[in-house]
C-alpha cells in the first residue's frame, strides 16, 4: 500500500469515527430537549389558569347544552416537528461512502491499477567495436529467475565525448522478443559517430517505453575508445 492510499484510508476512518461521535451527541441532546418540552407541556396542562381575583362564572348564565371538552393532553400538545436526523444521517453516510470509495480507488491504483515494476535486469557482458564512423555496442542481459516476463525490451546506448558532453544515441531491440524470468538475450546497437567517443552508457526499456533498471554483473566496465 502506498503512502497516499494509507493516508486516505486513515483519514476516512478518522472522519467516520468523528461523525459517529458527533451524531450520537446531537441525537442525545435532541432527545433531552424533546423530553424537556414534553415535561413542560405536561406541567402546563395540569395548571389551573383561573386566577383567584377573577369571579367564577354563573352556571345558570349558560345554556344547558353539552359542551365538547377536549382532553387536556391533546389541548396543550405541541405539533411534533419532522425529525432532522433523516437528512443528517443521509449526508453523513454520503460523506463516509465517498471517502471510502476514494480510499478504495487509491488503494487499487497503488497495487493492481498499474503493472508492477519489472525486476532489474542483469548485465552479463558488454563490448564495443568501432568500424569507421560507426560504433557498435553489444552485450548480453538476463532477466532474474522468478521475475515476470518483459515484452519487446530495447537497449539504448548514449555516447559522450572527452569533455563529458552528450554526442548521440542509438537504440535496438533485444534478440529475444519476450524475455521470460531466468532467460538471457543478446543485443547489438550500431551508432554513427562524427567525433571522438570517450565513454558510453547503456540503458533498457520495456514495450511501454518505461525504463528498466539493470545490475552490472561484469567484472569491469569497458570504456569506448576510437580505434
Amino acid at each position: 500500500m502506498s503512502t497516499f492510499s494509507l493516508i486516505v484510508t486513515l483519514a476516512s476512518l478518522s472522519l467516520a469515527a468523528v461523525m459517529a461521535v458527533l451524531l450520537a451527541r446531537m441525537r442525545r441532546e435532541e432527545q433531552q430537549r424533546s423530553d424537556a418540552r414534553v415535561a413542560l407541556l405536561t406541567g402546563m396542562s395540569a395548571t389551573d389558569f383561573l386566577s383567584e381575583d377573577e369571579p367564577a362564572p354563573d352556571p345558570e348564565a349558560f345554556a344547558a347544552e353539552p359542551l365538547y371538552a377536549p382532553d387536556a393532553t391533546s389541548l396543550f400538545a405541541a405539533p411534533v416537528p419532522p425529525s432532522p436526523w433523516g437528512p443528517r444521517l443521509a449526508i453523513a453516510g454520503a460523506i463516509v461512502a465517498l471517502l471510502a470509495i476514494v480510499g478504495s480507488v487509491a488503494f487499487r491504483g497503488s497495487t493492481g491499477g498499474q503493472p508492477g515494476t519489472p525486476a532489474p535486469l542483469e548485465l552479463l557482458a558488454l563490448d564495443h567495436r568501432q568500424n569507421g564512423q560507426v560504433l557498435s555496442v553489444s552485450g548480453r542481459v538476463r532477466n532474474p529467475r522468478g521475475a515476470g516476463p518483459v515484452a519487446s525490451p530495447t537497449a539504448t546506448v548514449f555516447l559522450f565525448g572527452p569533455d563529458g558532453a552528450f554526442l548521440t544515441s542509438g537504440r535496438a531491440l533485444l534478440e529475444t522478443a519476450t524475455l521470460a524470468g531466468g532467460a538471457e538475450s543478446g543485443f547489438a546497437v550500431a551508432i554513427p559517430v562524427n567525433g571522438a567517443v570517450a565513454r558510453y552508457r547503456v540503458s533498457f526499456r520495456d514495450s511501454a517505453n518505461r525504463p528498466i533498471a539493470h545490475l552490472d554483473r561484469r567484472n569491469s566496465a569497458p570504456v569506448a575508445r576510437n580505434q
